[in-house]
């Protein structure tokens, strides 16, 4: 089980209804997670993936820090997920 720190920002706090938190998961990728997470927070997948090419909204960012690292923007939301890992939705 990997623990991570979500963070969401402008929009996104209108389907989460918090600024960030501790959340644990099983998935191995940002789309696994994004999907995982509208299971929580229902249009949480709509607001970050485009239906038609099941790739990032234009209109959507998310980052992602390892632990240790600086957040870098995601642009492959196959990207892989570490544990102790920060992921900002905005």
């Amino acid at each position: 089980m990997k623990q991570l720190q979500l963070r969401y920002v402008a929009h996104v706090t209108t389907l989460t209804n918090c600024l960030q938190e501790g959340y644990q998961t099983e998935t191995s990728s940002i789309r696994e997670l994004v999907a995982e997470l509208d299971g929580e927070y229902p249009g949480f997948h709509e607001m970050f993936v485009r239906p038609e090419t099941g790739t990032l909204n234009l209109n959507a960012m998310i980052y992602y820090g390892a632990p240790g690292e600086i957040p870098i923007s995601v642009i492959d939301l196959d990207q892989l997920v570490a544990d102790g890992a920060t992921i900002t939705f905005w």
